[in-house]
Protein backbone atom coordinates (compact mmCIF):
# COMPACT_ATOMS: atom_id res chain seq x y z
CA UNK A 1 0.00 0.00 0.00
CA UNK A 2 1.21 3.68 -1.15
CA UNK A 3 1.76 6.17 1.56
CA UNK A 4 -0.14 9.24 1.20
CA UNK A 5 1.92 12.19 -0.71
CA UNK A 6 3.59 14.63 1.09
CA UNK A 7 1.96 17.94 1.42
CA UNK A 8 4.67 20.00 1.84
CA UNK A 9 6.65 18.45 -1.36
CA UNK A 10 3.27 18.73 -3.12
CA UNK A 11 3.59 22.39 -2.66
CA UNK A 12 6.81 22.83 -3.71
CA UNK A 13 6.64 20.96 -6.83
CA UNK A 14 3.34 23.38 -7.60
CA UNK A 15 5.74 26.67 -6.61
CA UNK A 16 8.17 25.28 -8.48
CA UNK A 17 5.98 24.66 -11.54
CA UNK A 18 4.01 28.04 -11.41
CA UNK A 19 7.71 30.01 -11.11
CA UNK A 20 8.78 27.91 -14.04
CA UNK A 21 5.85 29.64 -15.79
CA UNK A 22 5.86 32.98 -15.13
CA UNK A 23 10.08 32.94 -15.63
CA UNK A 24 9.63 30.91 -18.65
CA UNK A 25 6.55 33.96 -19.82
CA UNK A 26 8.61 36.63 -19.16
CA UNK A 27 11.17 35.78 -21.04
CA UNK A 28 9.20 34.97 -23.75
CA UNK A 29 7.92 38.76 -23.87
CA UNK A 30 11.56 39.99 -23.51
CA UNK A 31 12.93 38.18 -26.54
CA UNK A 32 9.81 39.25 -29.12
CA UNK A 33 10.16 42.93 -27.73
CA UNK A 34 13.75 42.45 -28.51
CA UNK A 35 13.40 40.92 -31.45
CA UNK A 36 10.61 43.70 -32.47
CA UNK A 37 13.16 46.39 -31.16
CA UNK A 38 15.83 45.46 -33.70
CA UNK A 39 13.33 45.26 -36.66
CA UNK A 40 12.10 48.70 -35.88
CA UNK A 41 15.71 49.67 -35.76
CA UNK A 42 16.96 48.41 -38.92
CA UNK A 43 13.67 49.37 -40.66
CA UNK A 44 12.47 46.09 -41.37
CA UNK A 45 9.18 47.10 -39.22
CA UNK A 46 7.88 50.92 -39.18
CA UNK A 47 8.00 52.25 -36.45
CA UNK A 48 4.59 52.77 -34.16
CA UNK A 49 2.86 56.00 -34.87
CA UNK A 50 0.38 56.79 -32.30
CA UNK A 51 -1.96 58.90 -34.67
CA UNK A 52 -1.74 62.60 -32.90
CA UNK A 53 -2.00 65.17 -35.13
CA UNK A 54 0.91 67.72 -35.58
CA UNK A 55 0.66 71.31 -36.74
CA UNK A 56 1.46 71.61 -40.44
CA UNK A 57 5.06 72.99 -41.12
CA UNK A 58 5.19 76.07 -43.58
CA UNK A 59 8.02 77.20 -45.34
CA UNK A 60 7.99 77.94 -49.27
CA UNK A 61 10.44 79.57 -50.62
CA UNK A 62 9.38 82.82 -52.31
CA UNK A 63 11.75 85.86 -53.66
CA UNK A 64 11.33 88.80 -51.28
CA UNK A 65 9.87 92.12 -52.49
CA UNK A 66 11.61 94.33 -53.04
CA UNK A 67 12.01 97.35 -50.59
CA UNK A 68 10.76 100.84 -52.96
CA UNK A 69 13.50 102.65 -54.31
CA UNK A 70 15.59 104.95 -52.09
CA UNK A 71 13.43 104.03 -49.19
CA UNK A 72 15.84 104.10 -45.58
CA UNK A 73 15.15 102.68 -42.38
CA UNK A 74 12.56 104.45 -40.00
CA UNK A 75 12.97 104.59 -36.25
CA UNK A 76 11.56 101.14 -35.26
CA UNK A 77 9.87 102.85 -32.25
CA UNK A 78 7.30 104.86 -34.18
CA UNK A 79 5.43 101.39 -36.10
CA UNK A 80 2.52 102.05 -34.69
CA UNK A 81 1.31 98.09 -34.98
CA UNK A 82 3.76 95.40 -34.67
CA UNK A 83 2.60 91.50 -34.36
CA UNK A 84 4.52 88.92 -33.08
CA UNK A 85 3.87 84.98 -34.00
CA UNK A 86 5.32 81.73 -32.56
CA UNK A 87 6.01 79.47 -35.76
CA UNK A 88 8.28 77.42 -33.64
CA UNK A 89 7.97 74.02 -31.28
CA UNK A 90 9.27 76.40 -28.49
CA UNK A 91 6.58 77.34 -25.72
CA UNK A 92 6.46 81.28 -24.69
CA UNK A 93 8.68 82.52 -27.70
CA UNK A 94 6.27 85.14 -28.89
CA UNK A 95 6.01 86.49 -25.42
CA UNK A 96 9.59 86.47 -24.71
CA UNK A 97 10.23 88.55 -28.04
CA UNK A 98 7.20 90.57 -27.44
CA UNK A 99 8.84 91.65 -23.94
CA UNK A 100 12.04 92.08 -25.75
CA UNK A 101 10.89 94.51 -27.81
CA UNK A 102 8.58 96.09 -25.82
CA UNK A 103 11.81 97.14 -24.14
CA UNK A 104 13.39 98.87 -26.70
CA UNK A 105 10.40 101.23 -26.93
CA UNK A 106 8.33 99.27 -30.05
CA UNK A 107 4.72 98.90 -30.10
CA UNK A 108 3.41 95.03 -29.79
CA UNK A 109 -0.30 94.65 -30.45
CA UNK A 110 -0.46 90.74 -30.02
CA UNK A 111 1.80 88.06 -29.70
CA UNK A 112 0.44 84.40 -30.33
CA UNK A 113 0.58 81.26 -32.25
CA UNK A 114 1.12 81.75 -35.49
CA UNK A 115 -2.17 80.46 -37.54
CA UNK A 116 -0.33 78.48 -40.10
CA UNK A 117 1.40 75.74 -37.88
CA UNK A 118 5.25 75.79 -37.31
CA UNK A 119 6.95 77.40 -39.74
CA UNK A 120 10.28 75.99 -40.63
CA UNK A 121 12.40 79.27 -41.14
CA UNK A 122 14.13 81.25 -39.12
CA UNK A 123 12.21 84.85 -39.32
CA UNK A 124 9.90 85.99 -41.76
CA UNK A 125 8.35 89.35 -41.57
CA UNK A 126 5.43 90.76 -42.97
CA UNK A 127 3.87 93.61 -44.31
CA UNK A 128 1.91 95.32 -46.93
CA UNK A 129 3.41 97.45 -49.99
CA UNK A 130 2.70 99.82 -48.27
CA UNK A 131 4.51 98.46 -44.44
CA UNK A 132 7.94 97.25 -46.77
CA UNK A 133 10.11 100.08 -45.63
CA UNK A 134 8.62 99.23 -41.69
CA UNK A 135 9.48 95.84 -42.36
CA UNK A 136 12.88 95.88 -43.74
CA UNK A 137 13.55 98.66 -40.58
CA UNK A 138 12.60 95.69 -38.53
CA UNK A 139 14.30 93.26 -40.08
CA UNK A 140 17.76 94.94 -38.60
CA UNK A 141 16.68 93.59 -35.23
CA UNK A 142 16.74 89.95 -36.66
CA UNK A 143 19.47 88.49 -38.17
CA UNK A 144 19.14 86.38 -41.44
CA UNK A 145 15.39 87.12 -41.70
CA UNK A 146 13.34 87.34 -45.16
CA UNK A 147 10.62 90.22 -46.06
CA UNK A 148 7.37 88.79 -47.53
CA UNK A 149 3.99 90.69 -48.95
CA UNK A 150 1.16 89.84 -46.28
CA UNK A 151 -1.60 89.50 -48.60
CA UNK A 152 -4.28 89.82 -46.48
CA UNK A 153 -3.26 93.69 -45.64
CA UNK A 154 -4.42 96.74 -47.92
CA UNK A 155 -1.48 98.26 -49.45
CA UNK A 156 -1.97 101.15 -47.34
CA UNK A 157 -1.57 99.12 -44.14
CA UNK A 158 1.58 99.93 -42.20
CA UNK A 159 1.47 96.67 -39.78
CA UNK A 160 3.94 94.66 -39.78
CA UNK A 161 4.31 90.70 -38.25
CA UNK A 162 6.89 89.12 -37.18
CA UNK A 163 7.31 85.32 -37.51
CA UNK A 164 9.68 83.45 -35.18
CA UNK A 165 10.36 79.65 -37.10
CA UNK A 166 11.53 76.33 -36.21
CA UNK A 167 15.10 77.62 -36.78
CA UNK A 168 15.40 81.03 -35.14
CA UNK A 169 17.97 80.52 -32.89
CA UNK A 170 16.94 83.77 -30.41
CA UNK A 171 19.62 86.12 -31.70
CA UNK A 172 17.51 88.95 -32.05
CA UNK A 173 19.47 92.45 -30.65
CA UNK A 174 18.76 93.07 -27.16
CA UNK A 175 17.25 95.87 -25.99
CA UNK A 176 19.65 98.51 -26.07
CA UNK A 177 21.03 97.11 -29.25
CA UNK A 178 17.50 98.06 -30.78
CA UNK A 179 17.75 101.74 -28.63
CA UNK A 180 21.21 102.36 -30.83
CA UNK A 181 19.94 101.67 -34.70
CA UNK A 182 18.69 105.03 -34.82
CA UNK A 183 16.82 105.95 -38.52
CA UNK A 184 17.47 107.10 -42.19
CA UNK A 185 20.14 104.41 -43.13
CA UNK A 186 19.79 103.34 -46.81
CA UNK A 187 17.71 99.94 -47.49
CA UNK A 188 19.82 97.49 -49.80
CA UNK A 189 17.62 95.25 -51.26
CA UNK A 190 18.42 91.52 -51.32
CA UNK A 191 19.96 90.54 -54.36
CA UNK A 192 17.02 88.13 -55.47
CA UNK A 193 14.37 90.26 -54.83
CA UNK A 194 11.57 91.25 -57.16
CA UNK A 195 9.44 94.56 -57.35
CA UNK A 196 6.49 94.32 -54.66
CA UNK A 197 3.97 94.48 -58.01
CA UNK A 198 5.31 91.15 -59.06
CA UNK A 199 6.25 89.32 -56.02
CA UNK A 200 2.24 90.96 -54.72
CA UNK A 201 0.64 88.51 -57.32
CA UNK A 202 3.30 85.70 -57.02
CA UNK A 203 1.74 82.02 -55.52
CA UNK A 204 3.85 79.35 -53.90
CA UNK A 205 5.09 76.60 -55.65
Amino acid sequence: MSSPADPRAEYRRHMQHRQATVIGTILAVMVVAVAVSLLVSLGILPAYNPGFSHPKSTATYMPQPCPPNGAKTVDVTTIEKINVYNGSETVGLAATVQQELEEAGLTVTSANDWPGGIYNGEVQIMASKGGLTNAYSLAQIFPKSTVQLDKSLSDDDTTVSVVLGKEYLQNALKSDEIKLLGAGKPITAPSDCVPADKAATKKPS
